[in-house]
């Protein structure tokens, strides 16, 4: 049963999935550009979704500590808005 404001199982992991794929390319964006204000802008959106992965990791089995909108907020920025 879905209780209003908690992430199912399924649903995390999904997302987990999604923020995981975010945090692979920012890292080979990072590891690919030689400007060092990129690199630290792209190291610092990947401290970001590497975060938001680990509250993921929080919400899985047990209550789901954690409800949809405090994770996924947590992702946008006004910088990266359109990233994910």
């Amino acid at each position: 049963m879905l209780e209003e404001g908690k992430l199912t199982d399924s649903a995390s992991r999904i997302l987990a999935l999604a923020i995981k794929r975010k945090v692979i390319i920012l890292g080979k964006n990072l590891r690919s550009t030689q400007n060092l204000e990129d690199k630290i802008d792209l190291l610092s959106r990947q401290v970001s979704a590497l975060s938001a992965l680990c509250l993921v990791s929080v919400s899985v089995g047990g209550d789901g500590l954690l409800s949809k909108a405090g994770i996924v907020s947590g992702l946008f920025t006004e910088e990266n808005e359109g990233d994910f």
